[in-house]
C-alpha cells in the first residue's frame, strides 16, 4: 500500500480561510453597509492583503455574490428551524422580513446587487434568478397547502400569488431603506391579506 499522505491540507486550509473571509464580510457589510465597506477592511480583519482576499473570490462582485448566497442559505436554515406547525404562511413571511430588517446593511446590499443583476451578464444575475425561483417554489408550496386546508381562498392561483409576494417584499425593502419610519409590519400584513385572502366560510 502507498504510504503517501493525502494531499488535502492546503486545500482544506484554503476552504477554511475562504469561509472565514465570508463570515467577516457578512459582519462588515451588515455593520457598515456597502458604501462604507471596502475590500481592504475585510482583508485586514481576515489577515490577508486585498490581493490575497481576491484570490479566494476572483473579484469584488464575486465576493458580494458569495456573501449574499451565504446569507440566504443561513437565513433559510434558520427560518426552517423556526417553523411552527400550523403557522400561517403570511405570518411566517412577516416574521422573516422583520428579521432581515435587523441588518439594514445587508438588505441594502441585496437591493443594490439585485438592480445591477438585471444586466444578464452581471456575476450576480444567475444567483438572483436561482433565488427568485427557489422562493417562488417555496411560496407556491405554502399557498397550495393552505388552499387545501381551506385557509386561503381556492380561487387564488399559487404561482401568481407567489410572484406577487416576492414583488411585495422586494418593493417594501426598497421603500423601507429610503424611509425607515414605514410601518413594515402593517404594510406587509395588509398586502399579504390582499394577495392571500382567507377562504370564505362555508354556508350552513
Amino acid at each position: 500500500m502507498s504510504s503517501r499522505p493525502a494531499r488535502r491540507g492546503p486545500y482544506a486550509k484554503g476552504v477554511a480561510r475562504r469561509e472565514e473571509a465570508l463570515v467577516v464580510a457578512l459582519e462588515v457589510l451588515a455593520t457598515n453597509g456597502l458604501r462604507h465597506s471596502t475590500l481592504q477592511d475585510i482583508a485586514t480583519r481576515v489577515g490577508l492583503t486585498r490581493a490575497g482576499l481576491l484570490h479566494y473570490f476572483g473579484s469584488r462582485e464575486e465576493l458580494l455574490v458569495a456573501v449574499l448566497r451565504a446569507r440566504y442559505e443561513r437565513d433559510t436554515e434558520e427560518a426552517r428551524a423556526r417553523v411552527v406547525p400550523g403557522q400561517p404562511l403570511a405570518e411566517r413571511v412577516v416574521t422573516e422580513v422583520l428579521r432581515q430588517h435587523r441588518s439594514p446593511g445587508l438588505v441594502r446590499l441585496d437591493m443594490a446587487m439585485a438592480a445591477e443583476a438585471t444586466d444578464h451578464t452581471h456575476p450576480a444575475h444567475d444567483y438572483f434568478l436561482e433565488r427568485s425561483r427557489h422562493l417562488e417554489q417555496t411560496y407556491v408550496s405554502g399557498v397550495t397547502r393552505e388552499i387545501e386546508a381551506a385557509r386561503i381562498d381556492a380561487r387564488v392561483d399559487p404561482l401568481i400569488a407567489a410572484r406577487q409576494v416576492n414583488a411585495l417584499i422586494d418593493g417594501l425593502h426598497v421603500h423601507w431603506l429610503i424611509d425607515p419610519s414605514l410601518d413594515v409590519r402593517a404594510i406587509l400584513t395588509d398586502g399579504l391579506q390582499r394577495i392571500l385572502p382567507t377562504a370564505p366560510h362555508r354556508a350552513g
